[in-house]
């Protein structure tokens, strides 16, 4: 009995000392991985891009998702990245830093909702936004800001990043979670439950 004690003591210590390594790592890297800059915009006087009418800081709000768009549309930063520092953005699209250099015309939106991007024929994006449109002053917006992002240099993707801190901090939840409801469940059963079952199902242990 004082064998098995010691085992658990053991084990629950190795869990909270692997934890505690976790997060001693996660903070830095979560702070390397988030530089200065803030995703919300502060209050400026509007930028414009030459030429483009809409609005700079607007529009990558609306690409962040710091400002909804009008029709319920997911945020682009969801399944694109720009550039735009932190984790920047998804993965599963291209990385739109330089869109307004190669691909410009395609991005318009007409007053009657008629562009590229609400095309239902196109790619993942036509069956979200041919129901849920990006409006004409929406992609005036983010063509100015995609405008402005073009000038800049492209960052290196941070997915992978934010991949080895998702799972990393999900095994510390798990095991926070373990050591937890394992001791609520000892201590509501007196360990007798808890033996009892080790000895039937679990082998020699519980003795």
């Amino acid at each position: 009995m004082v064998l098995a004690s010691c085992k658990k003591k053991i084990g629950r210590g190795l869990q909270l000392g692997l934890a505690a390594l976790l997060i001693g790592g996660l903070v830095p890297m979560m702070a390397n991985a988030a530089p200065a800059a803030a995703p919300v915009v502060a209050a400026e006087p509007v930028v414009e891009a030459p030429g483009e009418k809409g609005d700079a800081n607007a529009g990558q709000n609306l690409f962040l998702g710091v400002t909804s768009l009008k029709n319920g549309g997911p945020a682009c930063v969801s399944c694109h990245s720009a550039s735009t520092g932190a984790l920047d953005g998804g993965a599963l699209g291209p990385n739109l830093t330089k869109v307004y250099e190669t691909k410009e015309p395609l991005l318009h939106i007409d007053a009657d909702g008629n562009g590229w991007a609400n095309d239902p024929g196109i790619p993942t994006m036509g069956a979200v936004f041919s129901k849920k449109p990006i409006t004409e002053g929406e992609m005036d917006n983010l063509r100015a800001f995609f405008a402005r992002q073009a000038k800049g240099p492209v960052a290196s993707s941070q997915g992978g990043t934010f991949t080895i801190i998702g799972i990393a901090g999900a095994i510390v939840l798990l095991i926070i979670f373990n050591i937890v409801y394992s001791n609520r469940y000892r201590n509501r059963c007196n360990g007798t439950a808890h033996d009892a079952l080790w000895r039937n199902y679990g082998g020699k242990g519980g003795r």
